[in-house]
């Protein structure tokens, strides 16, 4: 099988251009002040920071660093960068209890989330249409104080593996959601939402949202038919990867904790709600098309990363990799770490010799080493369905 030939890439020894393919979309909920040099070399056009209620860890909330015009300030130190913002909001949203107020600790343990000063947990717990008030509030007042421009998007997040057969937790997210939509756009701002493919797909058909980003999660309800639709407009590609990283010692150290995303070609060079001082940004057209164009996914449940583009194929790229180490995509039936994209995920993609193709797998901008073509989908339109079961998982091979 070849690469989809309309956005093949350059065959081995051809003579390489400006880079438009490395990411220009990222979010991390820690402070990027002292990386901003860094982010701009690597090419990076938007950066997500976060809002929230409450505060949850230092330094999570872009608030927390900084209002617009005060000395020293993240959000302004973004922007004088030359950097767009994607505003993110997340209180405690990575369960369906949120939407009764309520989340869990980190020992699994249920508890009730704070009252409106932040102060103590609410007595009672908060209601849905209470806790949609709180947070669309503390959306608007935080995203003003930051100098965020109307007609700009707020993205919210359902953080969780939400399943349209669960009509209950349906019934209180559109109930949420609502709130939230008529909060935001009195106040002149649009409503973005974060999570799985069943989720958006309920939003959007309740037209309650304006723009939709798809979660990494590959398990999630509804996320590969969502993203093979063609409705999506973001899509969170890496999680909890690390840029920037040094080894000494042995050990990686430093770096910033960051996701990748990428923005769906359909929409290319059009705002899906990031803003500068001057109002909405929209990555450039060509930009964006590279990204998309130079992305798969692995549909091949043993897609292994070869050190050279050598044939036959040679060994096993080293797995001696900062940032994150490559991983054995299925426990149990590997031992220690393997050199390979795990099922679904995705890889950026470059030159090639007609069998093997040069891989990024963890879109970091460098290249790990080769892949099998036939290891990758012919293009990034079409997402693998995830495959739940762990042995058949490993065995899939591509269409």
């Amino acid at each position: 099988m070849l690469l989809a030939t309309s956005i093949l890439l350059a065959p081995l020894g051809a003579t390489a251009g400006e880079d438009l393919g490395r990411i220009a979309i990222i979010d991390t909920s820690h402070n990027v002040t002292p990386h901003l040099l860094q982010l701009r070399a690597a090419g990076v056009k938007v950066i997500g920071r976060y809002l929230g209620r409450c505060a949850q860890w230092r330094g999570k909330r872009l608030i927390d660093n900084g209002r617009a015009g005060q000395p020293g300030s993240e959000i302004d130190a973004i922007l004088d960068h030359g950097f767009a913002v994607l505003s993110i909001y997340q209180y405690l949203s990575s369960s369906k209890y949120k939407f009764e107020g309520k989340s869990f600790d980190s020992k699994g343990k249920l508890f009730t989330l704070k009252d409106a000063n932040c102060a103590r947990p609410a007595n009672p717990p908060h209601s849905t249409k209470t806790e949609a008030e709180l947070d669309s509030r503390a959306a608007v007042a935080q995203a003003r104080a930051l100098g965020q421009p109307a007609n700009t998007a707020i993205y919210f997040g359902v953080d969780f593996n939400f399943d349209r057969s669960d009509t209950a937790t349906a019934k209180k997210m559109v109930e949420y959601f609502a709130v939230v939509n008529r909060n935001l756009r009195e106040a002149g701002y649009l409503v973005g939402a974060y999570g799985s493919g069943d989720a958006l797909m309920l939003l959007q058909r309740q037209r309650l949202i304006h723009f939709t980003w798809l979660s990494a999660s590959r398990s999630f309800g509804g996320s590969s038919a969502f993203h093979n639709s063609g409705q999506w407009h973001l899509f969170q590609n890496w999680t909890d990867t690390t840029w920037f990283a040094r080894k000494t010692g042995g050990k990686c150290r430093g770096g910033l904790p960051l996701d990748t995303d990428i923005q769906n070609a359909a929409f290319a060079g059009q705002s899906i709600g990031f803003w500068t001082r001057a109002g909405p940004y929209a990555v450039p057209k060509a930009r964006t098309e590279a990204i998309y164009n130079q992305r798969r996914f692995a549909c091949n449940g043993h897609a292994l990363i070869r050190a050279t583009g050598a044939l036959p194929p040679g060994p096993l790229a080293s797995t001696d990799h900062c940032g994150r180490p490559y991983t054995h995509c299925e426990p149990g039936l590997t031992k220690g770490l393997v050199a390979q994209i795990c099922y679904a995920n995705t890889a950026r993609i470059g030159e090639h010799n007609g069998v093997l193709v040069r891989v990024d797998y963890d879109d970091d901008g460098a290249f790990d080493g080769w892949t099998m073509i036939d290891n990758l989908s012919r293009s990034f339109s079409t997402k693998p369905h995830y495959i739940k079961d762990q042995a058949a998982r490993r065995s899939a091979v591509c269409p």
